[in-house]
C-alpha cells in the first residue's frame, strides 16, 4: 500500500467521524468513495445518476451509496452492497475500507430527511465497472490532481431554514459536481488535498 493510502487510513483513524443523530422518519443511507491508483496519479470514482422520478438525486453526478436495508447490519455494509449493486465492484475482495467521514444531511428539498454516511476506500487491484442502467448512467473516473486545483471549484451560497450555507461545485469536463456529493467531496479534501 502506498505512502497515500497509509496516511489517508491514518487521518481517518485519528479523527471522529461526526455521526448525526435525528428523531422521527428519517432514510439512513451510505455512500462509497472509491480511489484508484495509477502510475501518474490517483482517481476517484464518480456516477451519474440514472432519471427518475423516484429518485431525489436524479441525474445528479454521486458516489455509489444508497438506503440503508434492514438486511445491513451497518451502515458501511449498506455501502458495500450498494456499490456492487450499482457498479459491479466488490470492494471486500478489490478494495481495502480506509474509514469514514462526517455524516451529511442534503440540502435537497427532496432528501432533506435523509442521512448519508461516506466511506472511503482504494482498489487494490484493476476492476471492470458494470454499471446497473436502471440506477446509472455513466461511470466517471475523476483524476485527483484535477479535484485539488481550486480552479475547478466554485463556491456558491444557498439559503436553507434561513441560513446561508455554502455549496461547492467541482466541474469536470461536462460533468458538475455539487450539492451533498460536491459537500462530501470538499470535506474530504480538506484533509487530503495535500497527499495529492
Amino acid at each position: 500500500m502506498s505512502d497515500t493510502t497509509e496516511n489517508l487510513k491514518k487521518i481517518l483513524s485519528d479523527r471522529n467521524a461526526n455521526e448525526i443523530f435525528r428523531e422521527g422518519d428519517f432514510v439512513h443511507a451510505s455512500v462509497m468513495m472509491i480511489l484508484k491508483e495509477s502510475e501518474q496519479d490517483y482517481s476517484l470514482l464518480f456516477i451519474k445518476r440514472s432519471a427518475s422520478d423516484r429518485d431525489p438525486f436524479s441525474g445528479h453526478m454521486a458516489f455509489p451509496g444508497g438506503r440503508r436495508e434492514s438486511a445491513d447490519k451497518s451502515k458501511l455494509e449498506t455501502a458495500i452492497r450498494e456499490t456492487y449493486e450499482e457498479v459491479g465492484i466488490n470492494i471486500n475482495s478489490s478494495g481495502r475500507i480506509l474509514g469514514s467521514l462526517d455524516d451529511v444531511n442534503p440540502n435537497n428539498p427532496r432528501a432533506r430527511n435523509y442521512i448519508v454516511t461516506p466511506y472511503l476506500s482504494v482498489l487494490n487491484e484493476e476492476v471492470v465497472l458494470r454499471p446497473d442502467i436502471n440506477e446509472v448512467e455513466k461511470t466517471v473516473w475523476v483524476p485527483m490532481r484535477h479535484l485539488v486545483d481550486d480552479g475547478n471549484l466554485e463556491v456558491r451560497i444557498r439559503e436553507r431554514d434561513g441560513i446561508e450555507v455554502k455549496d461547492y461545485a467541482y466541474q469536470y469536463e461536462q460533468y458538475l459536481i455539487w450539492g451533498m456529493t460536491g459537500r462530501i467531496l470538499h470535506q474530504f479534501l480538506l484533509f487530503s488535498a495535500h497527499l495529492f
